[in-house]
């Protein structure tokens, strides 16, 4: 593929740079080394390459570079001398660098063998005695047109692994911004599917008993304030003015296993009767496996709450085991049935998904006639003592 990327300012001033001192030194040297017209001739090959060389990563500079110094050679033997033919191997090596790989070697040595021919049968380089001998003067040019071709093809090495590493990282970050989505998609799922089965059951059982409107409502109001905390925090992971602005500090940290009574509190305020047991002694796991097993006994309770009937009770259990922590949740309800037009099993798969991502498991499922019980165990970290 042809690379015609950015940089023709940079080319155009290293062209400016390597004409200033080389077209004027080649211009003294055509005008007291051949007469006349030649001269002219000379002169305006050696500003063609110039003038194209700042746009030397375009590979069709390279052939107008080289079409312009084989009119010197053709011209003159003497064109080795002029200092513009300097020209000729960084052409070679940006035109293999960023355009083709083989067909500027392939010119390179067909010019090459047109100087050496051009010096070895020129009379007035055969009258003047010079030198070099022709096959050395052929071998130094070889030389110099492989080297320049292999200098290319390392550049053009070295700009394919740029891309590849571009490539890779932009697949890299979106990947990442897959995985935050769906991080953020689970989250909100939990969020808002807990608050609205509190604020259904409040609102059925304020229906039923029209004397707790006043302490219904009051539940309904703070089970929508709280929700709406945790969806600013969700929305400002989203927004990076608001994460790195000075509304930052105001948004409340993930919850964590320590939030489990006031998760529980407000379940019972929500007409479900809870209770919670803790045995073993209890070991560091981590922020993100705290919240994940925060997340996964609240949508238990959200799903007793949707599912398991009027009367049911839950319980909650903490097992610190020596090897790994389990967390049952437990109902005496009826058993979950899928709703006509949804979809069942999502709470359960963003459960297994949260405590995959941690390094736990998940299992769930009836309890006999009645009730379902959904357990979560998380293997320990090392060096968690």
């Amino acid at each position: 593929m042809t690379r015609w990327v950015a940089g023709p300012r940079a080319d155009a001033v290293a062209a400016f740079v390597i004409g200033v001192p080389l077209f004027p030194l080649s211009v003294v040297v055509a005008v007291l080394s051949v007469p006349g017209e030649r001269a002219a001739i000379l002169v305006a090959a050696c500003l063609l390459a110039h003038v194209a060389f700042a746009f030397r990563r375009d590979p069709r500079v390279f052939f107008v570079i080289a079409v312009a110094l084989a009119v010197q050679a053709v011209v003159t033997g003497l064109f080795i001398v002029l200092p513009t033919v300097v020209l000729f191997p960084l052409a070679l090596y940006s035109c293999t660098a960023y355009g083709r790989s083989y067909l500027p070697v392939v010119v390179g040595l067909a010019g090459a063998g047109l100087a050496a021919a051009r010096f070895a049968t020129d009379s007035s380089v055969t009258a003047a005695h010079l030198g070099p001998d022709p096959w050395m003067l052929l071998g130094l040019l070889v030389a110099i047109v492989v080297a320049a071709w292999g200098l290319g093809l390392y550049r053009r090495t070295q700009l394919a692994y740029v891309d590849l590493l571009k490539e890779q990282a932009g697949v890299s970050a979106a990947q990442a911004t897959l995985a935050e989505r769906a991080r953020i998609a689970r989250e909100m799922h939990d969020v808002v599917a807990h608050a609205l089965a509190v604020i259904v059951a409040q609102a059925r059982g304020g229906r039923l008993i029209p004397d707790r409107a006043t302490e219904v409502l009051a539940t309904v109001e703070e089970t929508g304030r709280q929700a709406l905390t945790e969806m600013r925090g969700l929305v400002g992971v989203l927004r990076s003015d608001t994460a790195l602005g000075s509304e930052a500090g105001d948004l409340r940290p993930q919850p964590g296993l320590a939030e489990l009574p006031e998760l529980l509190d407000r379940t019972r305020a929500a007409g479900l009767a809870v209770t919670m047991t803790t045995s073993g002694r209890a070991r560091p796991i981590g922020p993100g496996a705290e919240l994940a097993l925060y997340r996964v006994v609240q949508e238990a309770l959200t799903n007793t709450l949707k599912h398991a009937g009027g009367g049911a009770s839950s319980s909650v259990g903490l097992s610190w085991t020596p090897a790994h922590l389990e967390v049952t949740v437990a109902d005496d309800g009826r058993a979950p049935t899928p709703t006509a037009g949804t979809a069942p099993g999502n709470g359960l798969a963003g459960m297994r998904e949260r405590l995959s991502a941690v390094g736990g498991t998940l299992s769930a499922g009836a309890a006999g006639e009645r009730g379902f019980v959904v357990t979560a165990r998380l293997p320990y970290q090392k060096g968690a003592v």
